[in-house]
């Protein structure tokens, strides 16, 4: 039996394209505010971050935020402050600078010009309160996208197969033979729901290392 040919290729954004440069996020946060951080300090924090971010992203009570950017903001300075040593004024200036801190993986750029070049089209389907095409667009990567599904423009919130539906209509995509890549398995797995196979990576903490598409490329039988 002949596998079926993957046409379209829809990622996560945090953690499976682009990922924060810790030390340059929380130490330029903490730099702001005149606050001397202990060695390896600015990497916990940033990991607790994230950590608290993956724990909370199928959360009812947390799904609100990835509805409206104001209660993004709010949401996301309630989960700074939760983390050991983020007082209010250093979780207020992480949050004013978290976007300049976001960097693609080592391999995305590479991974998104291989699957462009072999005519497969791509997606990023997020669970975001604020307008990451920003990011895309400061590293040169907003030609690469195709459509965006951000669930605080369209209403839907993953692991709601909705999110997917949407992301299959903007691509003009069949769900067969699309592939679904992402670092959360309850959130981003989620796709199976609408039919999108998933591919869950392992998480990978610094953006100077690979991601590991390579697996993408190979499920999608492009060239690497």
């Amino acid at each position: 039996m002949t596998a079926r040919r993957v046409t379209t290729v829809l990622f996560d954004f945090a953690w499976t394209l682009f990922a924060r440069d810790s030390e340059r996020w929380v130490g330029n946060a903490a730099a702001s505010i005149d606050r001397t951080l202990a060695v390896g300090e600015a990497h916990r924090i940033a990991g607790d971050f994230a950590e608290l971010l993956r724990e909370t992203a199928t959360d009812p009570a947390h799904i609100a935020r990835d509805l409206d950017p104001r209660v993004w903001d709010r949401a996301i300075l309630a989960v700074l402050e939760q983390i050991p040593g983020v007082d209010q004024a250093l979780a207020s200036a992480m949050h004013e600078t978290h976007a300049e801190a976001v960097e693609p993986y080592a391999d995305t750029v590479a991974t998104l010009s291989a699957l462009r070049d072999s005519g497969v089209r791509i997606g990023v389907v997020s669970n975001v309160g604020w307008d990451i095409r920003t990011c895309f667009a400061r590293h040169g990567l907003d030609g690469y996208v195709d459509a965006f599904v951000l669930s605080y423009e369209i209403g839907f919130v993953k692991p709601d197969p909705l999110i997917w539906v949407a992301a299959l209509e903007a691509l003009h995509a069949a769900p067969g033979h699309t592939l679904m890549v992402g670092d959360h398995p309850a959130g981003d797995g989620g796709s199976v729901a609408a039919g999108i196979p998933a591919l869950i990576l392992p998480m990978v903490d610094s953006p100077a290392q690979k991601r590991g598409f390579e697996y993408v490329l190979r499920l999608a039988q492009v060239p690497s």
